[in-house]
């Protein structure tokens, strides 16, 4: 390895500058991506490091919306139409499926999304936490500013969540007054969102602020109100706006934190001031780099990190106005981020792990998919994510899930007794039947296509050698591997396989030789999910 080298941004955070390979892109691509496909770990090591690096971060146009995969009774939508900008019955019996169509839409994004955006949205969901459990159209357009700002200027994304419908009624800012102030927004825009608590020092006073810049600045939100949340006409947009009768027109004052600033009336532009004024400190910028670092990299920030990495890190993306992108692309093209201490140590959270099990191989086999098989397929992605603890809409608290704030477990918290056999049983079916998408239809991996696309099939060694390459990220010993083959071709010499392999493809219509050269594969598959080091990342 080389010198280091700095990138031709000034960061104060050493470029990589080792060899770019395999294993460096395939490192890049499992922590920025939904369980990375042989083909595109071979595209990134291929063009390199920087240009992989651009090309996760590259804007992308937005997705098309979700759909009605196949509800007649909705006299607003027909089957094959969007109804994001739908209106709703009274009785609200229209959400239901809608509610569904979204969540089969998110998993269509993350099966197919290349790029970064995926994971940033994912990202923002657990960073503001939001549980809004109303109009499946309100959730989209929560969803779609995420989206919009997944990689974009994370002063602008606060300021639009600050005042977003989802985010009013979430934290309570719709009845929120000058004569009765709620709180609740307030207090987590600070402790939450931008700044960070830090320990307390005193009563009422933390590292970072105090309980009376809490309640200022709750004077300063008041004013906004939601509208259409539920809309039950056409031509209606859920959306919100300023009630100038309902906002404190007085000074705010804030403490010694903030140099005893004082927020003057400023009608509907005052929420703007008040982000401004919480950006405006670096302490929210290194706030923010360590919830990247603990995504992206490692929940553990030592002494020496926080100096090296996240100080250098934070400044710049305070001095860059808060680019999320730029300052991604800073670390990610770090030599901290490739260390090899860096590669494997993080466990993976529900959606990830089930993405890993799934994306890789991919369903383009399943040639009878229609609409509404697919939507239901990914619906049933989702509730095994459920069922391995996280409700991908619904973060259980304010905070987000556990793994990613939580010390001292942190990301430990995904594994326990009870998802663990979860994660099992989700592997098993994988491995065997899939996931019925309804009509007939049946979302299983073809394994035995699949290995058709490696290196060397007929070898068993370098079939399972390429296989965790894949799917690990970090390459097993040879007691690991060994032990494989035996789930393989058990107590066999190694040309049995390649002599019952060679007879399949030679005989592909052969159902018995099909059959029992996707019995031996599916052992295979089910004790590399098995593995401790398939949960990690």
């Amino acid at each position: 390895m080389g010198k280091h080298q700095y990138s031709t941004i000034v960061t104060g955070l050493p470029a990589y500058s080792g060899e770019w390979s395999y294993a460096q892109a395939a490192h890049l691509l499992r922590r920025t991506t939904f369980g990375p496909t042989k083909t595109a770990i071979l595209a990134a090591a291929g063009q390199g490091m920087a240009a992989s690096v651009a090309a996760l971060l590259a804007n992308q146009l937005p997705p098309e919306p979700p759909l009605n995969p196949g509800v007649t009774e909705d006299p607003f939508v027909a089957v094959g139409e969007s109804w994001v900008d739908a209106p709703v019955d009274e009785q609200g019996t229209l959400n239901n499926y809608r509610v569904q169509s979204f969540r089969s839409w998110i998993f269509q994004q993350a099966m197919t999304d290349e790029t970064i955006k995926e994971k940033m949205v994912l990202f923002w969901q657990n960073h503001f936490g939001l549980t809004f459990n109303g109009n499946a159209r309100v959730r989209y357009m929560w969803n779609s500013l995420l989206r919009e700002f997944a990689t974009g200027n994370f002063r602008e994304l606060v300021k639009q969540v600050t005042v977003h419908p989802a985010m009013l009624v979430f934290l309570n800012g719709t009845q929120s007054s000058a004569n009765s102030p709620n709180e609740n927004y307030g207090r987590e825009l600070l402790e939450l969102y931008t700044i960070g608590k830090g320990p307390q020092i005193a009563e009422g006073d933390y590292s970072n602020y105090t309980e009376d810049d809490v309640r200022a600045l709750t004077r300063a939100l008041t004013g906004w109100r939601i509208e259409n949340i539920n809309p039950q006409a056409p031509g209606l947009t859920p959306g919100s706006f300023f009630q100038s009768n309902r906002h404190d027109t007085g000074d705010k004052v804030l403490s010694y934190h903030f140099n005893n600033q004082v927020i003057q009336d400023a009608q509907e532009d005052e929420y703007k001031n008040v982000v401004d004024i919480l950006l405006n400190e670096l302490e929210t910028a290194r706030y923010m780099v360590r919830e990247f670092y603990r995504y992206f990299v490692y929940y553990d920030i030592s002494d020496q990190e926080e100096t090296e990495v996240i100080e250098p890190l934070a400044q710049f993306f305070y001095d860059s106005d808060y680019d999320v992108a730029a300052t991604l692309e800073n670390l990610f093209s770090s030599q901290h981020f490739y260390d090899i201490l860096n590669r494997g140590p993080l466990i993976k959270d529900p959606m990830n792990y089930i993405m890993s099990i799934v994306r890789p191989f991919g369903f383009d086999h399943v040639t009878d998919a229609t609409l509404a098989s697919d939507y239901l397929f990914y619906q049933r992605l989702y509730a095994r994510v459920l069922d391995a603890g996280m409700d991908y809409l619904s973060p259980p608290t304010v905070s987000g899930w556990e793994a990613w704030y939580q010390a001292p477990s942190y990301h430990r918290n995904w594994i326990n007794a009870s998802t663990l056999q979860q994660r099992t049983r989700n592997t098993d079916q994988f491995t065997d039947i899939g996931l019925n998408g309804g009509g007939g239809v049946r979302y299983s991996i073809d394994f035995v296509g699949w290995i058709a696309n490696l290196e060397n099939p007929f070898d068993p060694n370098t079939l399972i050698e390429e296989i965790t390459r894949i799917l690990l990220p970090q390459p097993l010993v040879q007691e690991q591997l060994d032990a494989l083959k035996d789930f393989l071709i058990p107590g066999l010499p190694d040309f049995e396989w390649t002599d019952e392999y060679g007879a399949y493809l030679s005989d592909p219509t052969n159902n018995m030789l099909f059959t029992s050269v996707e019995n031996k594969l599916k052992d295979l598959f089910r004790a590399i999910f098995g593995l401790a080091e398939f949960h990690l990342s």
